[in-house]
């Protein structure tokens, strides 16, 4: 049986300590290989065009350039690697998700969350999915929209509704639909759901109208001023 090929992963860290041990963790996983290591943020861009690796571990506050701009410099670079932050402090993770950063981890790094990390790369390989910073906890990770199918405003939070998981953003509907528009459709004051995954419009027990989704169990409901407007997504000849 063929092998399943390899994630390619280049570790950018500027503490030797550091390097070998994510080396190590790397290593020791399934379906993932060290393409390479490096120390000096300057000749990362170089690097990652002599490797040509999936992923790239980037520590962020680094001599000379730190990973936030090298990050931002990789978005402009056709099939350029994915971006996993690794770093000791927190105060980044918003700036992360604005370049792009699959997942943000901070040190000392235990295996299971950089397993899940680079789990997430082989899902976004090879493409630039847009997606969306949330919360699991203390945890912030990157949402692709692909996978989000509604949002709901919920005791002052934004809950989001993604295939297998459910997580919190900061941002309130009102920015996300502004800024996501072609994507989520506004189907009531607390509700947003995407558009290609609107199925069915009823009405329950109760006489409320709500909306079945692809891929996940809620059924929001719809005011009566959306309603028109989920209709002619359902009536929509596609194409």
């Amino acid at each position: 049986m063929t092998g399943e090929a390899r994630t390619r992963v280049l570790i950018v860290d500027d503490e030797p300590p550091a390097v070998e041990r994510l080396s190590a963790m790397v290593a020791g996983f399934d379906r993932f290989e060290v393409a390479g290591c490096e120390s000096r943020s300057g000749r990362v861009l170089e690097r990652c065009r002599e490797l040509d690796p999936d992923a790239v571990l980037l520590d962020v506050e680094m001599p000379g350039i730190d990973g936030l701009q090298l990050a931002a410099e990789l978005l402009e670079v056709p099939g350029a690697p994915a971006v996993i932050f690794v770093t000791a402090h927190e105060r980044y993770a918003v700036e992360a998700f604005g370049v792009a950063a699959v997942d943000y981890l901070v040190k000392p790094v235990r295996p299971i969350r950089l397993r899940q990390a680079l789990e997430r790369v082989t899902t976004a390989r090879g493409e630039r999915s847009p997606g969306l910073a949330a919360r699991i906890g203390d945890r912030l990770i990157r949402i692709p929209l692909d996978e989000i199918r509604a949002f709901t405003a919920e005791d002052k939070c934004t809950v989001v509704h993604a295939l297998r998981t459910r997580a919190l953003s900061d941002q309130p509907l009102k920015a996300i639909e502004r800024e996501y528009g072609e994507h989520f459709v506004r189907i009531h004051r607390k509700a947003l759901a995407s558009r290609h995954h609107i199925r069915a419009l009823f009405t329950d027990r109760s006489d409320i109208a709500r909306v079945t989704i692809d891929g996940i169990e809620l059924e929001p409901e719809v005011s009566r001023r959306n309603q028109k407007t989920v209709k002619n997504l359902l009536t929509e000849t596609p194409g």
